[in-house]
């Protein structure tokens, strides 16, 4: 397994006491901390607790598939209509459950959207046929690499966006988000926070976005035109 460098401020006393537990049980610092934030991930990625999105995510994702869930007339068909936005219901624990079809992201339930089970069960007259739900923490990628589905997807967002809020509803509506990352930019995933590649491996510097949109993103800390340097630890 290859490792990378983080740096990790601790306060003295907790730094002491960890350096006290790890020779005690003859291990290093670093491998108690990995072990413990494994453990910790692990247990986050497996949870079945609801996970909470952002409100503008939602109401983006409600907009988009309003109408072809109004429309739907049967279970076959609301999954035909959501097929080519890249989405689809699932029951998980006899709740309907929205998914994003290219990487296994949960959204939100259908309640969330405005769509609850119990609603579309009476429109269409039957329930809706259980199927297996993806785990998010399957089939992940690492931290700036991209299958070539999603690597394509976000280079035709990045190169069709016209400014910056248009380039944040396209990645909201995929379940993504920009995130300040040093003097560049970070892609995420909204519903684990995982990061996903940065936008230089899409081709696009954050400076290069700046001088197209003729602005920097609201809320970066790094201003292009001051030719600041910012490193950052690499995860």
């Amino acid at each position: 397994m290859e490792l990378e460098s983080v740096t990790l401020k601790l306060p003295r006393e907790l730094l002491s006491g960890a350096q006290r537990v790890a020779t005690a049980q003859e291990v290093t610092i670093g491998h108690m901390v990995r072990q413990l934030l494994k453990r910790e991930v692990d247990r986050q990625l497996s949870s079945k607790d609801i996970i909470t999105v952002s409100g503008e995510l939602i109401s983006a994702v409600q907009t988009l598939l309003a109408r072809d869930v109004a429309d739907a007339c049967d279970w076959d068909d609301l999954s035909h209509r959501l097929r080519p936005h890249g989405y689809v219901f699932r029951l998980n624990e006899g709740a309907l459950v929205l998914f994003k079809t290219s990487c296994g992201t949960r959204i939100c339930r259908g309640s969330e959207l405005g769509f609850s089970y119990a609603s579309l069960v009476k429109r269409f007259g039957q329930q809706m046929r259980e199927q297996p739900v993806s785990n998010v923490a399957n089939g992940v990628m690492p931290a700036g690499r991209l299958d070539h589905a999603r690597h394509a997807m976000l280079n035709k967002h990045f190169a069709a966006a016209r400014n910056w809020p248009d380039l944040i509803n396209r990645l909201a509506i995929e379940g993504m988000e920009l995130r300040p990352l040093g003097a560049g930019l970070g892609i995420h995933i909204v519903a684990t926070g995982r990061h996903l590649c940065n936008s230089g491996t899409l081709g696009v510097r954050y400076q290069t976005l700046v001088k197209r949109f003729g602005t920097a993103l609201p809320g970066h800390p790094v201003d292009p035109s001051a030719g600041q340097d910012t490193r950052s630890a690499r995860f």
